[in-house]
């Protein structure tokens, strides 16, 4: 068990004083295992790795693909520079690099004994490759790689006989539950869309699979807390963002200034909750890396979800100040939409039932193998607004008073 005061929740200066004398000890001890590690681009993946390396002299072999303006190795050079200097651990970036060797190629149409030869001498596999795709799924995409990804992975975990399968799946595999979820079991039976469902029956291969595993379930990822920044903005901040268009529109039509407080009068189709889990992406990293650092793989899964969910009401709050607009309310129903209304709705629809969830997470395993501290921080209004915030001062900083 990793003593609680290791992982109480720190702010990014503090954690980059104590990846430094991580990387001083661990250096003297020349560890050197390997790592596999999927979704290296993505934001938990980068976020992991650098954390990871930057802590400790491991190796990580990572799996990605190019794109027409970028290699494989270029793409991933460049996401790594930048996650450290999010992390502030600038400094280190060169020597992280130096220890992770990529292959080009993606889990859904990889070349099986190519990257057997290559994996030769991997311990541990971190599989955090995934379509996080909320929309509807015609062509099958989301399935082949969520599902077909990782049963692939497993396959080749088998075949190295791997020490460990780390699996980064998402709370909500608990769909349309309603009530407690507990972390070791699976509970829905019905899902909001085909990733929930893919990611649950990926993690029914993994249960399955006769390997070790630890199950990571990530919430709803926003910014840190200290100043609300977040590196790669995801699923939450697609309303943010399309809230912030709407009220440059508005304020233009106006002719008034795009900071000025101004009424947008818009209901969202939500359900009222008291169950909507925002979890800092520091957070995120910081448990996921001690919990793997832990190396006592034992079949647990992790909610790392934070224990204190916001209410409809503390969005809707938090939105409104923090982007100076009124009249954006979340309703059951939406009677008698107006034009405006149904262009949102038909554009944000996919996002907003997590408005309206009605889970519960159970947070045991959290507190037993972290400790107390590692949820004491609380997602109040305050820190909603600084989150929302931090968003809007960097991307729309013309719309928001700094």
């Amino acid at each position: 068990m990793v003593s609680s005061s290791v992982i109480t929740y720190v702010t990014s200066r503090e954690m980059q004083r104590d990846t430094q004398v991580h990387v001083l000890y661990t250096t003297k001890r020349k560890i050197m295992s390997k790592v596999f590690v999927t979704g290296i681009t993505g934001l938990i993946g980068s976020a992991f790795s650098s954390m990871l390396l930057g802590r400790n002299d491991m190796e990580i072999i990572a799996l990605a693909r190019g794109t027409d303006l970028l290699s494989a190795k270029m793409r991933v050079t460049q996401i790594i520079q930048d996650q450290c200097s999010f992390d502030g651990i600038a400094d280190l970036a060169s020597s992280i690099l130096k220890r992770i060797r990529v292959i080009n190629g993606e889990i859904s149409s990889v070349n099986e004994n190519e990257l057997l030869r290559k994996l030769k001498g991997v311990e541990d596999f971190f599989h955090c490759a995934a379509d996080v795709n909320f929309g509807k799924d015609p062509e099958g995409r989301t399935f082949r790689t969520n599902y077909e990804g990782t049963r692939k992975m497993l396959d080749l975990a088998r075949k190295l006989k791997v020490r460990a399968f780390h699996y980064v799946s998402t709370a909500y595999v608990a769909g349309k539950h309603r009530g407690r979820a507990i972390e070791d079991g699976l509970v829905a039976e019905d899902f909001n869309n085909s990733y929930e469902k893919s990611k649950f029956m990926a993690e029914q291969l993994v249960r399955n699979s006769g390997i070790p595993f630890t199950i990571y379930r990530p919430s709803i990822v926003v910014g840190r807390l200290q100043d609300g920044k977040i590196r790669k903005p995801l699923a939450f901040y697609r309303v943010l963002e399309f809230l912030a268009k709407l009220k440059k529109h508005r304020c233009s039509k106006m002719k008034v200034s795009p900071v000025e407080k101004v009424s947008l009068n818009l209901r969202l189709k939500a359900s009222p909750s008291d169950n909507i889990y925002f979890v800092p992406v520091d957070y995120v990293q910081k448990c996921i890396v001690e919990i793997f650092l832990n190396k006592v793989v034992d079949n647990k899964t992790y909610h790392i979800t934070g224990n204190s969910p916001v209410t409809t009401d503390m969005i809707e709050n938090a939105i409104g100040r923090a982007l100076g607009i009124n009249g954006v309310t979340l309703e059951a129903e939406v009677i008698d939409p107006n034009p405006l209304e149904r262009v949102v709705q038909k554009c944000l629809s996919d996002f907003l039932p997590y408005f309206s969830s009605q889970i519960i997470f159970d947070v045991e395993n959290i507190r037993k193998t972290l400790g107390c501290p590692s949820i004491e921080w609380k997602m109040d209004v305050e820190n909603l607004e600084k989150i929302i915030r931090g968003f809007y001062a960097e991307y729309y900083p013309e719309l928001v008073r700094i």
